[in-house]
């Protein structure tokens, strides 16, 4: 019973964790570095499913049966315009620009 509490202060320190990291890559996606990233990623996609779509084992399993019936092609390129017009909403925008350390590798 007396491991429970570190525990739970360590699963709590990492849910903390998560919640600045998810705000700090929302803010991330929204500078001018991350629209470039949502920009190269959705026309990466675009261009990429006819191609892998034409892929054998992917049409043979659930997933590319699931897309394929649902007019994957279409569905995927609109996820990637999607991906490439979001913009923040006022509401969520930050006051100030958040800039992400990354350590080297």
């Amino acid at each position: 019973m007396g491991r429970l509490v570190p525990v739970n202060a360590q699963l709590q320190e990492l849910a903390d964790r998560v919640d600045a990291s998810v705000e700090d890559l929302i803010a991330f996606l929204d500078s001018p570095s991350g629209r470039r990233l949502r920009n190269r990623l959705s026309t990466g996609l675009i261009l990429s499913v006819p191609l892998v779509m034409r892929l054998p084992w992917l049409r043979r399993s659930p997933i590319g049966k699931l897309i394929e019936l649902g007019g994957g092609t279409a569905i995927v390129v609109k996820v990637a315009e999607l991906i490439r017009d979001w913009e923040r909403s006022q509401g969520e925008a930050a006051t100030q620009p958040v800039t992400l350390e990354i350590p080297p590798a």
